[in-house]
């Protein structure tokens, strides 16, 4: 068995596992200290910061997993997703390379909630909330909560992730921060630059203080990307799946993070203080994209047999082939994408003499998700069925993931008798005059006001101390879409591609079977302003919707403290009213603006156990409840309706959340030397899970002329699947230091440690059988598979070494496949088969970094970050990994800077 470093990750996970058992073995008997709370308030050495991040974590009063700013700063992670990575239990989806998504404990992206100190805030895209449109450089400390408890919103099923920005009054006085790096992105041999700087101090004899910061950060990148779906197949031979094409996608793109935020505090005396914040980012993506697709259906055999034929599919290998007169098309499309957040909160915290202590906020949270296309132009070949000999012949090889092959030549013969000619590899010579010019501009707004108020006291009941905690929270979120398009006329027009191509060496280092040049921006751009600066916008009324939802919640909770740890229990009740706004076409005609409306109560119970065995060892349980609420665009009432068919399909206005009840088992272990060891179990039962299916619309809302439309068939997403979560955690953190000391090592031997963890899940969702309501047959066999997100290990692994003012840090993450996308299936010949490319999975994903930081005075250090060292790409495959549908990679990065603290 050939040795790779997936197997040394596995193995040395594996050995953190061990040493986590010997550590809770070896446990130290007494009373527990707690704190409250542990501010990192300036830049110490890693494993300071790790015992305060542990000791905030040792003395909450739920299952969290915390993560100091020291600790994302000693990473290359430039966003809060990539430092997320480091957190036992949670894997990332990324982006162009770029961790962007999060998978808490196995469960979907949108099961994770985002918060800022502690008030909940709605992504840009919605419920899926993003994590790379926010620098790490905001944060003072990380805090994953995992066990929920009926203070926080009702709507964290997975867990929530608290942003504890920086505060003045974390520092004693004065305090200016920053950093400036620069650095080479390989793919592409583009620059990456990263600035930021913080302002704190404290004025008015320390009543106020004011904290400042703002950060860019940019990277000029190529990704080389091939795509061969979807796969079609066919009734000959279910097994033996043909992809209908096979593209190349050639980026060139720029990625920029925009951040700054101001707070301000003052305390007015001890008991009384308010704040004031405003925290605003904006991610922008300039992209430039080269395509060119190649498709395989419309060819045929050397015989002229289709692409679907019994004789195409028994005569070829769905690998490697020939597909002769295939028709190509290419387009160049360039994209703006911004994602922008600003939230604002005015807030206070009274303490009261009678014990009562109050926290209130006031929060504005605007969101802007853009993707606008500034233009795009599209090619293709002669598409007559009998201009063939004006195709190329296509000889497709499909056997190397990394680089899915398309080689052109020439096709010569007649439509029954194709012969491959010469060599043609210049995809430019195919390319016939433009066929289109069209232009978008997408935009998805949400506005959200929020009140929140939340009570405590600790009060002394049947000898027992008790702090009991009471509030309420009353929120509405509007999120509207609007899309317009612009297009012209290409007819006359001679343009071809190669007209806007330039001169220039290919980018990326995946084999091509062809050559091509990229397009030139100003030739594109000059195109697009002449053809579509003057051409009128067009609404596109199928892609508006207006979603209003308006939650009002109040929980009750207290916290009992025993010998021998405590109890946390309590309720919250929460109201959700939504209303949705959409058009609706009925037969065809007209669009109708159609407005519907649904209202849910629920509650949410939990307990949570804390029991300290010891002052080194503790225990937490957790039984707790909790809804995920469907995204916005779920809920908008698009419809399409057919009278004459009795259908109706579109968006479900009535989706109910989809609910879990979950347990939470953990053993904890903080020996005195500033370790770390953890073994946890958790699991969770899912109801009401969504999925597409075909209903009965059943209600009467769509009523009109006496036409009741209230039993017509309904494919839309709803409520159906059932499900579980079942999950091992594993965590081990320790340093060399007690060891060496004991052997009388050398003292530089003392700065090594690692810090690993591993995850393991199990998950299945049963999806139920799709049936025509009308006809009571099977569309759609029933079936069961994973939960979105969820991959069966994910191993996190981090060697550092740290003394003398020197820290390095090696760290690798690793995660195995995972669900993305449900697909479509239907029956044949008795299996069940996918329709296209059925399910879509990632397939199995590494990365590995390294960081190195040198203090030179007590004021300035020094770094290097190289992140993606294995330049690992990102794959995806439908159905099973023997079908890949895509393959990206972006190559390895570096940077080195100074850091300044004064």
């Amino acid at each position: 068995m050939k040795f790779t470093f997936k197997h040394l990750l596995l193995g040395t996970a594996a050995l953190g596992a061990c040493a986590t058992s010997s550590a809770l073995m070896a446990q130290d008997t007494g009373a527990g200290n707690g704190v409250t709370e542990v501010v990192v308030s300036k830049r110490r050495p890693l494993a300071e910061s790790q015992i305060a991040a542990l000791q905030a974590q040792k003395t909450s009063d739920s299952l969290v997993s915390v993560v100091s700013a020291d600790d994302v700063g000693d990473l290359p992670d430039q966003n809060v997703a990539q430092a997320l990575s480091r957190v036992p239990g949670i894997g990332i989806e990324r982006d162009q390379g770029q961790g962007r998504y999060v998978n808490l404990r196995g469960s979907p992206r949108y099961w994770t909630t985002l918060s800022f100190d502690g008030l909940s805030v709605v992504s840009p895209e919605g419920r899926q909330t993003r994590f790379d449109n926010i620098p790490s450089s905001l944060v003072s400390r990380l805090t994953v909560q995992k066990a929920l408890v009926p203070s926080m919103s009702g709507d964290t099923v997975a867990g929530n992730v608290d942003i504890r920005t920086r505060r003045a009054f974390d520092y004693k006085g004065q305090k200016i921060t920053g950093k400036l790096g620069l650095g080479q992105v390989e793919l592409g041999d583009g620059e990456e630059l990263d600035s930021g700087i913080v302002y704190s101090n404290i004025f008015m004899d320390g009543k106020l203080g004011v904290v400042a910061q703002a950060s860019f950060y940019r990277r000029d990148m190529a990704t080389e990307n091939w795509e061969t779906d979807p796969y079609l197949t066919n009734s000959v031979a279910p097994s033996k799946r043909f992809a209908s094409e096979t593209k190349n996608k050639h980026y060139r793109l720029i990625r920029e993070n925009t951040a700054y935020s101001l707070r301000a505090d003052y305390k007015f005396n001890a008991n009384h203080s308010l704040f004031i914040s405003s925290i605003n980012t904006e991610y922008h993506d300039n992209e430039n994209r080269d395509q060119f697709i190649f498709q395989l259906s419309n060819a045929t055999d050397s015989a002229g047999n289709g692409y679907t034929t019994s004789a195409f599919i028994n005569g070829n290998d769905p690998v490697r082939g020939t597909a002769f007169g295939a028709r190509i098309s290419g387009r160049i499309t360039y994209r703006d994408y911004v994602d922008a957040m600003t939230t604002n909160t005015l807030g206070g915290e009274h303490h009261f003499d009678n014990g009562l202590k109050a926290d209130w906020r006031l929060n504005y949270t605007w969101t802007d998700n853009t993707s606008d296309t500034v233009g795009e132009a599209r090619f293709a070949t002669n598409n007559s069925s009998s201009a063939f000999a004006a195709r190329p012949t296509v000889v497709y090889d499909f056997t190397d993931r990394t680089s899915n092959i398309a080689t052109l030549y020439a096709t010569g013969g007649t439509s029954s008798a194709r012969t491959r000619g010469a060599a043609t590899p210049n995809i430019e010579t195919f390319l016939l005059p433009i066929s289109q010019l069209t232009a978008f501009d997408d935009s998805e707004i949400t506005e959200a006001y929020t009140a929140k108020v939340d009570f405590d006291k600790d009060m002394d009941v049947f000898g027992l101390s008790h702090k009991v905690e009471f509030g309420g929270l009353w929120v509405t979120r509007e999120k509207s879409k609007k899309t317009y398009s612009r297009s012209a006329s290409t007819t006359g027009m001679t343009t071809t591609y190669a007209d806007l191509a330039q001169d220039g060496p290919y980018l990326g280092e995946q084999r091509l079977g062809y050559t091509f040049r990229y397009s030139n921006v100003s030739k594109v751009l000059g195109l697009v302003n002449t053809h579509l600066g003057l051409a009128a916008r067009t609404f596109n009324e199928g892609d508006y919707y207006n979603v209003r939802e308006t939650v009002g919640a109040a929980y009750v909770m207290a916290t009992t403290d025993y010998d021998w740890g405590n109890l946390v229990y309590g309720i919250r009740a929460e109201t959700i009213e939504n209303k949705g706004q959409a058009y609706a076409s009925i037969n065809g005609g007209a669009a109708t603006l159609t407005t519907v409306s649904s209202e849910e109560t629920l509650a949410y119970p939990s307990l949570n156990a804390n029991w300290n065995i010891s002052q080194t060892l503790k225990a937490r349980f957790g039984l707790t409840t909790s809804a995920s609420r469907a995204d916005f665009d779920d809920y908008r009432p698009n419809l399409v309706i057919n009278d004459a068919d009795t259908t109706i399909s579109g968006g479900n206005p009535f989706i109910k959340p989809e609910k879990q009840i979950g347990l939470d088992a953990y053993l904890e272990y903080y020996p005195k030397d500033g370790g770390f060891a953890s073994v946890g179990l958790f699991h969770k039962d899912l109801s009401d899970v969504l999925f597409r299916k075909l209903t009965i619309f059943g209600s009467t809302a769509l009523n009109t002329n006496s036409i009741d439309r209230s039993n017509y068939r309904f494919t839309t997403q709803t409520n159906g699947g059932d499900g579980e979560i079942l999950g091992l955690e594993l965590a081990y953190y320790s340093t060399f230091k007690n060891v060496a000391q004991k052997l009388g090592l050398p003292s530089w031997t003392e700065g090594f440690g690692i810090n690993t963890s591993a995850t393991f899940t199990e998950t299945f969702v049963k999806i139920p059988a799709i049936i025509n309501p009308i006809t009571n047959l099977v569309t759609e066999p029933a079936r069961t598979t994973n939960l979105s997100g969820a991959s069966d290990s994910l191993y996190n692994l981090q060697f550092f070494y740290e003394k003398n003012g020197l820290t390095l840090k090696l760290a690798a993450q690793y995660r195995t496949p995972w669900l993305q996308d449900l697909g479509s299936y239907s029956l044949s010949g008795g299996q069940i088969v996918p329709n296209g490319n059925g399910d879509i999975y990632w397939d199995d994903d590494m990365e590995v970094d390294f960081s190195a930081r040198y203090q030179l005075t007590k004021q300035v250090e020094l770094y290097f970050d190289a992140a993606n060292l294995t330049n690992d790409g990102s794959a995806r495959y439908g159905d099973t990994a023997a079908f890949p549908t895509e393959y990206e990679r972006f190559g390895k990065r570096m940077i080195a800077g100074v850091r300044f603290n004064f």
